[in-house]
């Protein structure tokens, strides 16, 4: 596996004492590839084929709406949507010529296979996972190659359980066979403590609602409940764009 380095990026993220730096840096990469498809590029002809092809997942359709560039959306759209109705055109003629109720459940398959296929694709997840997967590489790299980033790992708060099965898969490519292991055993080592440090938060949490714990301190646990959340799902994960 050979990725280009994301050193910066990475070592601002060890840096910010984030329950899960990766998360962050998945929130710019989806900013970034939605503002992308949404400036001058809505304009290339390279970038529409793409679109074209590709298109992006529910999700992001959403999130390109929601930035209010309607006239590089519309544009997308347009011919988003024609190439949809000429991949489809067979199964959709297939539909309006149904007689038969077996005739029907075939025709109805078909249209559903051709729908999995167009939807199967997004050009911003792809994005995403592009730039994940060099986020992942350089954490492992940065750990084996220099003392102060492991260091800055290991005090740091972990990462959400997705992030962190993710990247115990990375080390396998990125580390030699002497340090993988050591790797995976420290990297867990300092998720666990953290896992501990959001399970104590979230139960002291639940107990500040009792009426005998309502003069007490929260001890900085307002959150918890949401922290709890991000640390067992993570707040941007990226779909398969080819599931």
């Amino acid at each position: 596996m050979k990725l280009e380095l994301e050193t910066i990026p990475v070592w601002d993220g060890v840096q910010s004492q984030s329950e899960c730096y990766l998360c962050d840096l998945m929130a710019e990469a989806q900013k970034d590839a939605i503002a992308f498809h949404l400036g001058n590029s809505v304009m290339n002809p390279e970038t529409r084929v793409r679109v074209n092809e590709y298109g992006f997942c529910t999700k992001h359709w959403q999130l390109l709406v929601a930035a209010n560039k309607a006239q590089g959306v519309a544009l997308m759209a347009d011919t988003y949507l024609a190439t949809t109705r000429t991949k489809a055109e067979g199964a959709i003629n297939a539909l309006l010529g149904v007689k038969r109720p077996r005739q029907a459940k075939k025709a109805i398959a078909a249209f559903a296979a051709v729908m999995r296929d167009r939807e199967k694709g997004c050009l911003v997840c792809t994005a995403m996972q592009e730039r994940l997967n060099r986020y992942l590489y350089t954490t492992c790299y940065l750990w084996g190659d220099d003392p102060a980033f492991r260091e800055a790992l290991r005090q740091g708060k972990g990462f959400c359980l997705h992030h962190f099965q993710l990247l115990l898969q990375t080390a396998d490519q990125a580390l030699s066979a002497q340090q993988y292991p050591i790797f995976v055993h420290a990297i867990t080592e300092t998720e666990v403590m953290n896992l501990d440090r959001i399970a104590n938060d979230v139960s002291w949490m639940t107990q500040k609602y009792k009426s005998e714990n309502m003069d007490k301190s929260w001890n900085g646990c307002e959150d918890a409940h949401k922290r709890g959340v991000d640390k067992m799902t993570g707040r941007h994960r990226v779909i398969d764009p080819l599931s």
